[in-house]
């Protein structure tokens, strides 16, 4: 009978712990569970994990090093990261660490389990590699053998059927292109063990693992199809980075930009403008039809400003019913005349249930002395002079901001 995986889940929280070890349970998993980080790396000393599933955030020591230990004492045992939005630059960091993947809290448990499934034949497939790699022949995943001169000596079948072209063409194949300097260093002796380099080929993603066999004087790639764990992480970085509401930029992602936008017109003088703006009275909405309606509202009223700027500006979700538009290349008059364009869209279209709804603007354009805290600063206020003189308006802010 095959042996069942084992998963270790690393939480302080031991209601989440015990929960999720029941889940993994019913779903066939072995599981243990550790309520730090020493207690994490204590059992991977006594067992092996083929997977660790480790929230970010520990009492006595970041996830990170957890992962780090437990991957110094069992390489191959995969690791999942837990974490808030708060952590996304650290879970993202992650991967680039070892991780095989990671998940945002609240998270659903079909997306977990998917990603427990690919972590865990992942691991058994760098199993098959150990086991078999002494009968490239027998291997699942594409084996590729170059001699000296970089000629493909061997490919065992998996490669055949994948690759057909690949003995012909050699290292200017898509699959190996790049692996140039890689190889000649392996070659050299300056690169020692094993390279790693990924690539693409066609809609698939491959992680090469690159070895020079000095028993028999070649070099021997294995090709693991990534294709899976890579679409998982774009879809969690784009989830990181907008609105799951709406599908426009977070204000996570709109202050980066925004901060990089004005670094560049600081430097170089070059003309930016702000909009921000929000639903007048919004909350009735929400109050007399429902949070299913007022989220209509909004993703319909994002839908009429992307029809209605340009493609070089950028539309986010400040907060609420509150949203930016950033505007490159635009002077405060530019801004002001986009900004009464979208008002008008706005207040000319019927939302169903809703009826005729109104926006109000504020506008500000960078001016030499601002950074960005005095930018938000100001068009938050210009914001408020609209709310102030009546709503459903757009008022522009020059130089310093007012008092409230």
């Amino acid at each position: 009978m095959k042996a069942k995986e084992k998963i270790l889940v690393v939480d302080d929280d031991p209601n989440l712990r015990k929960t999720l070890a029941d889940i993994l349970r019913v779903k066939g998993y072995e599981t243990a569970a550790a309520g730090t980080g020493a207690e994490a790396v204590a059992a991977a000393e006594r067992e092996m994990f083929s997977l660790a599933l480790i929230d970010l955030m520990l009492p006595d020591m970041p996830g990170l090093e957890v992962m780090a230990r437990i991957k110094a004492i069992s390489p191959l045992t995969e690791a999942i990261i837990l974490t808030g939005h708060a952590s996304m630059d650290s879970a993202i960091e992650a991967t680039g660490q070892g991780a095989f993947s990671y998940l945002l809290k609240p998270y659903e448990m079909d997306d977990l389990l998917l990603k427990i499934r690919h972590a865990v034949e992942r691991k058994q497939a760098q199993e098959e590699i150990l086991r078999l790699a002494s009968f490239p022949r027998l291997l699942p995943s594409p084996v590729i053998e170059l001699n000296p001169a970089g000629e493909v000596t061997y490919l065992n079948p998996v490669a055949e059927r994948l690759f057909p072209e690949l003995s012909a063409m050699g290292q200017s194949h898509p699959l190996l292109r790049g692996t140039g300097e890689l190889i000649a260093a392996l070659w050299q002796g300056e690169q020692p063990g094993e390279a790693a380099h990924e690539t693409r080929v066609g809609e698939a993603t491959y992680e090469l693992h690159i070895s020079y066999v000095q028993e028999v004087g070649l070099i021997r790639i294995y090709a693991i199809d990534i294709t899976q764990r890579k679409r998982d992480e774009e879809e969690i970085r784009i989830l990181a980075i907008t609105d799951s509401l709406t599908g426009i930029a977070n204000r996570r992602e709109f202050s980066e930009i925004l901060a990089r936008e004005v670094a560049r017109a600081k430097r170089y003088g070059v003309p930016l403008s702000l909009a921000m703006y929000d639903l007048d009275y919004f909350k009735r909405v929400n109050d007399t039809f429902g949070h299913d309606v007022g989220d209509y509202v909004l993703q319909a009223v994002t839908g009429l400003v992307k029809e209605h700027i340009r493609t070089t500006d950028i539309v986010a979700r400040w907060g609420g019913e509150e949203f930016m538009v950033l505007m490159p290349q635009s002077d405060r008059q530019a801004a002001r005349d986009a900004a009464e364009k979208l008002r008008q869209a706005i207040a000319g279209h019927h939302f169903n249930q809703a009826g005729k709804l109104t926006a109000s603007f504020g506008v500000v354009a960078f001016e030499p002395q601002d950074d960005l805290n005095s930018l938000l600063k100001r068009v938050d206020d210009a914001l408020y002079l609209a709310k102030e003189h009546g709503r459903n308006r757009v008022e522009t802010l020059v130089g310093e901001a007012v008092s409230k």
